[in-house]
């Protein structure tokens, strides 16, 4: 199916509020035209916007970094995506989790969606993997994807003994040429080969291993929800484990910064945190009342920028090493 959406709707948006954070940081909140959208999943595109899912809006939308914001509406109705990263061929591509699609579209607002083979497979984490091909989880299905650019898809299942089942949830691109996700049922983390093997490497029992990255030293990282802790493994397997933001820290979304950092949402503590690679952390407050910070991602400006599902706001903070240009916006 491939339409042409052309009554987008442009919006030039200005911040609602601007939160001081201490240690240099600058909160910035842009709304949503569309209340109770829910914006999720947060990448920059090739056009140096950034792109990001509306989970209940039904929507693709592009901010760019000084504020401006375009929507594409998803031809299908109620699709649900979740999750977007950028493609091989220049495009965005998202995961459609109600609606069992993966889709695409380019930066000019064009659409095409692909049915998933297997009816309510949930896929929800989407990454562009080393091998040039786009890789998801499969969450209700319990598989993990691998499907090009033309729509070719194969899938792999992710074993298990039971009686908890894997549902992985984020998946990321290694340094070492493989897949690496979260499989948040059973608190564990893996590794899949480009030709479908697996291995598994357990953690502490619902600890909710949930978003994952390739970080700045080489090695994987990924957030434990359940558990408040930043997650940090080998290529060879070795996990070590670092406590973030106190009692209350659920950290979900997690990315590489500018900065060389790694950078998180905590949903538990409404901050979004900062980590070193040797485990030091910092906490950035982003404003009053339950904003369920999600995705993040380190925009083109040298800025940090997330997804406020709560709030239905995209925001952005200003680290010190940005471009002038940027703290001006």
């Amino acid at each position: 199916m491939r339409a042409r959406i052309g009554g987008f709707v442009f919006v030039a948006v200005f911040a609602l509020m601007a939160t001081a954070c201490s240690g240099g940081g600058v909160a910035k909140h842009y709304a949503l035209p569309q209340k109770h959208s829910q914006p999720a999943g947060i990448t920059t595109g090739p056009d140096g916007d950034l792109w990001f899912t509306q989970f209940s809006g039904g929507r693709i939308g592009r901010i760019s970094t000084a504020g401006q914001m375009v929507e594409y509406p998803i031809p299908t109705n109620r699709a649900g995506p979740f999750d977007i990263t950028t493609g091989p061929d220049g495009n965005l591509w998202f995961t459609e989790f109600s609606a069992n699609k993966i889709g695409r579209v380019t930066p000019t607002g064009e659409f095409k969606e692909f049915p998933l083979p297997n009816e309510k497979s949930g896929p929800y984490g989407i990454t562009l993997g080393p091998d040039g091909n786009l890789w998801f989880v499969l969450q209700k299905s319990d598989r993990i994807a691998r499907m090009t650019v033309d729509g070719d898809i194969k899938e792999f299942p992710v074993p298990y003994k039971g009686p908890q089942r894997p549902s992985p949830w984020g998946v990321a691109a290694g340094k070492d040429g493989n897949i690496w996700f979260t499989q948040q049922g059973n608190s564990q983390i893996a590794r899949m080969t480009p030709s479908g093997e697996v291995t598994q490497w357990d953690l502490a029992d619902k600890s909710g291993p949930a978003d994952i990255t390739l970080g700045p030293d080489g090695n994987i990282w990924f957030t434990e929800i359940y558990a408040g802790k930043i997650g940090r493994i080998t290529p060879d397997g070795q996990i070590s484990e670092f406590a973030t933001g106190g009692k209350n820290s659920s950290p979900k979304g997690i990315a590489v910064g500018s900065d060389g950092n790694l950078w998180y949402t905590d949903l538990g503590t409404n901050r979004v945190g900062r980590m070193t690679p040797e485990g030091q952390v910092k906490d950035y407050p982003i404003g009053g009342g339950y904003r369920q910070v999600q995705g993040i991602v380190a925009g083109p400006d040298g800025n940090v920028w997330f997804t406020e599902t709560h709030a239905n706001t995209v925001s952005r903070i200003t680290l010190p090493n940005a471009s002038a240009e940027s703290k001006k916006k």
